[in-house]
């Protein structure tokens, strides 16, 4: 049985090349599109979660192929009961079992975790078109994944990643590492950093979110982190970015603001990529069924089930699995996904 931990994982992730990153993100696109599209979805558990009195909330996700059995348990600390902030971060572990049952492998389930939430995010990332322009709300492990496979994937395409956070001191500390671990590689040294207040005071967060080409979200919060209008509002020949939201996973825990999916939705421009149906969008999701009852944002959204379409699906339409009128429908969908929801 092997056992890796988070800085063995976190050493073999680093040191992969650009061809085994694509490598890995076309394993995360097969896997999904094998759930949405083959009778694999039957077969998986549907994972739980479970708050304690103190506020210590658990994350179980069990899971069975043809080759393994395992289950993640994700821990999320209770909150300091005199301050009420949550002081410790999020960790967790992965077993693996072989079809016998026999152990095979006990993996520290951050960096995993990580890798594998942001890797999702970077399946629509890598189908469009503008990504100069990156915000990314939050400074944890999630932010600096994306960061580091945003660079890795398409780091000569990028100009300018922006952090909206409320510490400077952690985003500093979260560039210094990437600057460090990259190394120049990817066109990174032509990328600028910048850290903005989350407080929104000086409207630096809205002017940011209104030049964005994409927008990452990666923080386990429980109000949205800012207004449909920063986004959607950009005048007629103003491009919509890529907004991706993948730190809901209770139906509590929100990112994005409500009025976000339900204009997404209804907006005229918006397109059914399974049907071709015009005026009336769709937002992205790893898992419908999971996303209906258990993200906060599908949820207070209100959103009905013909409302949300599986990333796999869109995977299986791109490789010519299921007929429509045209690739148009591919490029202009939004949608929201992830481990709870993602990119619109």
């Amino acid at each position: 049985m092997h056992h890796l931990p988070n800085p063995t994982i976190q050493a073999l992730l680093l040191n992969l090349a650009r061809p085994e990153i694509y490598h890995f993100l076309h394993i995360i696109s097969s896997t999904l599109l094998s759930f949405s599209t083959t009778p694999e979805r039957q077969h998986q558990p549907s994972p739980s979660t479970i708050t304690r009195p103190d506020g210590q909330r658990t994350l179980f996700r069990p899971f069975t192929s043809p080759d393994s059995i395992g289950a993640k348990l994700v821990v999320e600390p209770a909150p300091n009961s005199t301050t009420g902030k949550r002081e410790h971060p999020i960790q967790g572990l992965l077993v693996i079992l072989d079809p016998l049952g026999n152990p095979t492998g006990i993996l520290s389930a951050e960096e995993i975790t990580g890798y594998r939430t942001s890797m999702s995010a970077m399946i629509p990332f890598s189908w469009r078109k503008h990504v100069s322009n990156i915000v990314i709300f939050g400074a944890g492990m999630q932010a600096l994944w994306h960061t580091r496979l945003i660079l890795g994937l398409r780091g000569e395409e990028v100009r300018c990643i922006t952090f909206v956070g409320s510490s400077r001191a952690r985003v500093e500390a979260l560039v210094g590492r990437v600057k460090g671990e990259l190394g120049g590689r990817w066109g990174s040294e032509e990328c600028k950093f910048r850290f903005v207040s989350a407080d929104g005071s000086d409207g630096e967060v809205e002017r940011c979110l209104r030049e964005a080409d994409c927008v990452f979200c990666t923080t386990p919060s429980q109000k949205m982190l800012f207004p449909a209008a920063w986004v959607m509002e950009r005048g007629e020949e103003g491009r919509k970015p890529l907004v991706s939201a993948i730190g809901s996973w209770l139906p509590e825990m929100i990112e994005l603001d409500p009025e976000l999916l339900r204009g997404v939705v209804c907006g005229e421009e918006g397109v059914n990529p399974l049907t071709g149906e015009r005026g009336r969008g769709v937002v992205l999701v790893d898992d419908r069924e999971y996303a209906m009852h258990g993200c906060g944002e599908v949820v207070q959204s209100g959103l009905e089930e013909e409302d949300v379409v599986e990333i796999g699906e869109i995977l299986a339409l791109k490789s010519g699995r299921t007929q429509v009128s045209g690739d148009e429908h591919v490029q202009c969908v939004g949608g929201v996904y992830g481990e709870g929801v993602g990119c619109l």
